[in-house]
């Protein structure tokens, strides 16, 4: 899920008044759909169909239109487009077919025309030019499962995690498309995310509940730690201070802390109406204080307040 816009503020609980703002797009995996909320009214005011098998989604910079990935289909096979949605009335665009690279799973904006996305069938990464809809480059994992993926804010490094094998992230010159190092990480390498000075890597092995902390000057893991419960999906919020990681068995928004390298916070979610809530997405909000958490099995939409632990 992505956040965009401006807008209002939102006294959601007690004293605690959160400045939400802009739409969050939600990708509805079993509906073929994404949802479209007014984050300044709590509201979904749109369902807009796509592809099918939508997995992952990311807004443009300039925050007019999303992309989303047509995935793997359940029951229905791999998929191999891009659907490019008009933000925020939710119209649809175009949809990419990407020919002979299937099952594009996780996206990144480059700039307000190209992204990169997976490939995971072909184990390759892609530059797509979306004005365009061509591929403008492939670059080749070499490795099976190549599902999640990380750019560094400078536009330098480009990073993906493979979950086939022992688990590894791959590392690219992103300018060039030169491959320069794999590296081990731990089983079902899945959840990726570049800290925002370009320097750490968070990595979450979900097979084994682990996390890899990579030093990106040395390209070599550098931490390991446990995290029981299959760390699903890693975000940094938005001052680099803290790693937010959803673990999709234990129902836990687990918080590291960047600077000590160590977990700090288990938040276990209240207000979901399953006994055993399946936390899937992560978006840390502006202030660094909340963060919009997704949980699958309950399909709903969660506001989290980060120090205190708190639902909203």
């Amino acid at each position: 899920m992505e956040r965009i816009l401006a807008g209002k503020t939102s006294s959601l609980s007690g004293t605690d008044t959160v400045k939400l703002s802009g739409v969050a797009v939600v990708v509805n995996q079993k509906s073929d759909s994404i949802s479209l909320i007014d984050l300044s009214e709590m509201a979904v005011y749109a369902h807009v169909p796509v592809v099918g098998g939508p997995h992952e989604a990311a807004v443009a910079p300039d925050g007019k239109r999303v992309v989303v990935s047509n995935y793997f289909q359940q029951g229905g096979g791999r998929q191999n487009t891009l659907s490019v949605i008009a933000l925020p009335e939710g119209n649809m665009l175009k949809t990419i077919n990407l020919g002979n690279f299937w099952m594009p799973h996780d996206i990144r904006w480059v700039n307000n025309s190209q992204v990169v996305t997976t490939s995971e069938a072909n184990n390759a990464l892609l530059l797509v030019n979306i004005d365009s809809s061509k591929i403008d480059r492939v670059f080749e994992t070499g490795n099976g499962g190549s599902h999640m993926l990380a750019l560094s804010p400078d536009l330098r490094r480009l990073y993906c995690t493979n979950m086939g094998g022992r688990g590894s992230v791959t590392v690219f010159d992103f300018m060039s498309g030169e491959k320069i190092k794999d590296i081990s990480t731990g089983s079902e390498s899945e959840g990726i995310d570049v800290s925002p000075d370009g320097r750490w890597l968070w990595v979450g092995n979900r097979a084994e509940d682990t996390i890899s902390i990579i030093d990106t000057s040395k390209l070599e893991v550098v931490k390991t730690l446990n995290s029981p419960g299959f760390p699903y999906r890693v975000k940094f919020t938005p001052d680099g201070k803290s790693v937010l990681i959803p673990h999709a068995r234990s129902s836990a928004l687990v918080i590291g802390d960047a600077a000590t390298k160590e977990i700090v916070k288990n938040i276990p979610l209240t207000r979901t109406k399953v006994k055993h809530a399946s936390i899937a997405g992560v978006f840390p909000l502006p202030d660094n204080l909340h963060a919009l958490v997704t949980v699958r099995n309950d399909n709903a939409l969660f506001v989290v307040n980060l120090q205190t632990g708190e639902t909203l």
